[in-house]
């Protein structure tokens, strides 16, 4: 017997409406939810009359399967206004006229398919991502900090990895602020987080010797005593002020605890070290947050599987376009002796752009409205930014006691990279 399996259901779906009258309904939009259980159904305004989507209904469960609920149970009522504060995590398309909204309803991981920007950003923002733990992403973020910050910037540095907080150790205790970001996240859901921000920054005393500024957010303060109570709140949506009203998605929420940083603190540069895997987290620095994002990488299978996974679910729901421009790869943990290390990791990495990413040029066309690059050029996304292994990286107490020999071998060339990108050479 023949099944309609979950990996199948999107395209079954635009299937399903291609071959039904959508036009019928008389409306500009059509809206869709697929569960936690994988299911489809419909949701509809209140007040609408549920007999016109008995045909939509019905096709759905034609095409879908078990991956439909039955036609009686297939249509949800909401208001207009929550309909329109579902759009911002909706994928949605063209379909005879009509836009399609499908709203994705999943443990975790779904805020991956779809990106925002934020028209009125004015402070630079960099995201620090990794597939995997281990590849020197969060000692990274110390460097280039520390770098910027002697190079006269105001650096905001924010420890994202709230499970397993690296960034925390450039303070020494005495030096952390009141709260950290989980703090933060959990005085938020009870409107107190306005209260929290003046107390969240804390400085090295070494910094003291920078001619900019170092601003430490870490995970968590020096106050915290529940940690693991305060995990288990921390990516919660915030319930609505007034019965009816829609929750506030927990994307907006970490986008507001930014925002209330530099209002308060008033850097030049943000940098974001997040957490490894795909994580809300991720999808709210990498997505939605970050002006520039740097994805570190080491040249092995699973990693290239695993960013293959993740361009793929971006092309499949239209979000590549308006991330690309904003990616580049690290090439990290480069073994020093092995001088086809590169040249492989370049190669790999075009690859994956080159499919997922880069536009098809037609042989006749040209011309800087498309978007690809051939697998030699440094200006190109792919290009990686090479970070090299050194021993020393790997056997200190913690990133403050990093000396500069170590520095210069593991970042030498990464460094003065990332600074001709942000145009601070």
């Amino acid at each position: 017997m023949s099944i309609i399996v979950f990996s199948e259901t999107t395209g079954k779906l635009k299937e399903a409406l291609q071959e039904t009258n959508l036009r019928a309904l008389g409306m500009k939009e059509i809206w869709i939810a697929r569960d936690l259980l994988g299911c489809y159904s419909l949701l509809i305004p209140m007040g609408s009359d549920p007999g016109q989507f008995t045909f939509l209904a019905e096709a759905l469960s034609r095409y879908l399967g078990a991956h439909a609920y039955p036609q009686d149970e297939a249509i949800t009522f909401m208001y207009p206004e929550e309909l329109e504060a579902l759009k911002p995590e909706a994928v949605s398309w063209e379909e005879q006229g009509i836009t399609v909204y499908l709203v994705d309803r999943e443990v975790t991981g779904y805020r991956w398919g779809t990106a925002s920007e934020e028209p009125e950003q004015t402070t630079r923002r960099i995201a620090l991502f990794a597939l995997k733990g281990g590849v020197g992403r969060s000692t990274a973020a110390f460097v280039l900090a520390a770098h910027l910050a002697k190079e006269r910037e105001r650096v905001l540095l924010l420890d994202f990895d709230l499970e397993s907080p690296s960034l925390s150790a450039i303070l020494e205790r005495n030096e952390l602020p009141d709260f950290g970001i989980v703090e933060w996240l959990v005085e938020d859901l009870v409107d107190q987080g306005n209260e929290v921000f003046s107390r969240m920054v804390g400085r090295p005393e070494w910094s003291e010797a920078l001619q900019g500024d170092l601003m430490v957010v870490p995970a968590y303060g020096s106050g915290c005593r529940e940690h693991l109570a305060q995990l288990g709140r921390a990516y919660m949506d915030k319930p609505p002020d007034k019965p009816g009203d829609p929750a506030e998605p927990w994307i907006f929420r970490v986008r507001r605890l930014v925002r209330g940083l530099e209002r308060q603190f008033r850097p030049t540069i943000v940098i974001m070290d997040s957490r490894n895997g795909l994580h809300s987290i991720g999808a709210a620095l990498v997505a939605h947050l970050a002006t520039d994002v740097f994805l570190f990488a080491v040249d092995s299978q699973p990693t290239w599987d695993g960013y293959r996974i993740l361009f793929q679910h971006w092309r499949d729901r239209g979000v590549i376009r308006s991330v690309r421009e904003r990616l580049r790869m690290v090439a990290a943990l480069i073994p020093p002796d092995e001088e086809g290390y590169l040249p492989r990791f370049r190669q790999h990495a075009w690859n994956l752009f080159n499919e997922f990413v880069y536009d098809e040029v037609p042989p006749e066309a040209s011309g800087p409205e498309w978007f690809s690059f051939q697998e030699m050029d440094e200006t190109a996304p792919h290009a990686p930014l090479p970070i090299y292994w050194d021993r020393a990286l790997f056997g200190q107490y913690a990133l403050r006691l990093l000396d500069d020999s170590t520095l210069q071998a593991a970042y030498g060339a990464f460094i003065p990279r990332v600074m001709d990108l942000l145009g601070l050479q």
